[in-house]
């Protein structure tokens, strides 16, 4: 390969890393990931987006078509529950574990809809679209050979749930291991409960009727008895909901039966066992439940190929993908010259695709930050409005409404955003005060989502002619390259 050519390609290699790079680097800064399953088991790959808000829950499309999971930060935290607990069990040894990885992990248990969109079938003996899969396996979810290997290696069967789910995003997706479950489920809380509130009786406990779904809380909530909706009691401070109750959470670790008190730093269980942990506590039949569910609570006791209806669990995506490099043989004379052909092809189109991308993103930035001092301007206003409000009512000596705007200017200091819409039930004075600020912000939101809109539109019809012109002079490869970019285009306008 000549020198010319060897430069040409270092710098188009070179681009394309950086731009992944940077990619994967924003991507996992970003909140929440998005796995977008309506493709079914059909699909030959399960689109991947992110997002900075939380799921909509007055939407089951999060809890049907779409997998959320929630970033959870690296750190350290205290495993295990005091002597003092109610409810403790004997092998919840307190010490201190550090998580060096951040990970994402999801925010509801995984339903019967998502499972049957990845693996074609519904195993769970209690229907329900939206509530959690049950009555399955740890050899289903890894398999029964390669996926009970851990913490060896952390592969999976390719037939499991997470063998299909891994092929069809690329991602390393897995069960948690009992230490991730439970700095997951604490969110920073040290009780019994991650609400911060600890248990007041072991068979009836309002603390924990108010975090999950457990024997003696039939409540009717999502509707169903035993296990039921997804998302329907209090989440903890990172989001995450039915941490306790609903169904146990299979990890990813066998059992060590005494944790110790020693400080650990990402641990994997036990080297071998045939019983794998669960966390979480259920919906099943026992007044023990409520102690089951708490934060420190471990569990094992089915074989690792017994389903049980009481059995779900939670998916979670650590850093890295499980993509397989393949092994190159040396290239012939022939396969060398059309190499270099087509390196020469990748580096202009690169530079072409560089060019549009550059003005894409500059527009964007415009657009940004025109819009952020209108809001910030907004915000402004309304708090203004808010303290002279509050002086009125003062004034009056009105005391319900003055509670009642104090409570709206402690949300907005705390958000610093603007109201959502107003309650019906509102005081008439804020519930005005709300609709003017809204009014005005509705419309610079439509301004900026319209021209972002049109940019976006402009952006594909960019890469549209870039792939005609690579069919029309050959570059297949690079058209199709170009077109995978035109479909994430299409999906950011829709």
């Amino acid at each position: 390969m000549s020198a010319t050519k060897l430069t040409k390609w270092s710098l188009a290699a070179g681009l394309l890393a950086v731009l992944a790079t940077t990619a994967q680097a924003q991507a996992f800064k970003s909140q929440y990931m998005v796995i977008d399953l309506s493709g079914g088991p059909n699909a030959t790959k399960y689109p991947v987006s992110y997002e900075t808000n939380p799921p909509d829950l007055d939407f089951d499309t999060c809890r049907t078509k779409e997998l959320w999971l929630r970033l959870i930060p690296a750190g350290t935290f205290m495993m295990g529950s005091p002597d003092n607990e109610l409810g403790r069990g004997k092998n919840e040894d307190l010490h201190q574990v550090t998580l060096t990885q951040p990970f994402y992990i999801g925010v509801f248990q995984v339903t019967q809809r998502q499972y049957e969109l990845v693996m074609g079938t519904n195993p769970s003996q209690h229907k329900g679209s939206t509530r959690p899969v049950e009555n399955v396996s740890y050899d289903m979810l890894r398999g029964s050979k390669k996926g009970k290997q851990w913490p060896k290696n952390n592969d999976v069967d390719d037939t499991s749930f997470f063998g299909v789910l891994r092929a069809k995003t690329g991602l390393l997706a897995d069960l948690p291991t009992e230490a991730q479950w439970e700095y997951a489920c604490r969110a920073g809380t040290v009780t019994a409960l991650n609400s911060g509130k600890n248990l007041t009786h072991r068979e009836n406990c309002p603390n924990m009727a108010e975090v999950g779904r457990y024997a003696p809380n039939q409540d009717g909530k999502g509707g169903y008895s035993e296990h039921t909706k997804v998302g329907m009691y209090k989440p903890n401070a990172w989001g995450l909901y039915d941490m306790h109750g609903n169904v146990w959470e299979f990890c990813l670790d066998w059992p060590i039966g005494n944790l110790g008190t020693a400080p650990v730093t990402d641990p994997k269980g036990a080297v071998s066992g045939s019983k794998p942990v669960v966390r979480g506590g259920g919906w099943w039949k026992s007044p023990i439940g409520i102690e089951m569910g708490r934060s420190a609570r471990r569990h094992w006791l089915s074989p690792s190929n017994q389903p049980h209806e009481n059995r779900g669990f939670r998916t979670v995506v650590l850093p890295g993908t499980v993509q397989v490099k393949p092994v190159t043989p040396a290239a012939t004379p022939t396969e060398t010259a059309a190499l270099g052909e087509a390196e020469d092809a990748l580096a202009e189109t690169c530079a072409e695709f560089k060019a549009i991308w550059d003005v894409y993103t500059t527009n964007a930035e415009k657009i940004t930050a025109e819009f952020q001092p209108k809001l910030d301007a907004l915000q402004q206003q309304y708090g203004k409005a808010l303290e002279t409000l509050k002086g009125t009512v003062q004034r009056r000596g009105d005391l319900e409404k003055t509670k009642a705007v104090v409570t709206e200017i402690e949300r907005f200091e705390e958000t610093k955003t603007l109201p959502p819409e107003p309650d019906k039930d509102a005081i008439t004075e804020i519930k005005t005060l709300q609709a003017n600020a809204i009014r005005p912000f509705a419309t610079l939101e439509k301004d900026r989502l319209a021209r972002m809109t049109t940019l976006t539109r402009r952006y594909g019809q960019a890469l549209e002619q870039l792939q005609a012109e690579l069919v029309r002079t050959g570059k297949l490869e690079e058209a199709t390259a170009v077109k995978e970019a035109r479909e994430r285009a299409k999906r950011s306008e829709g």
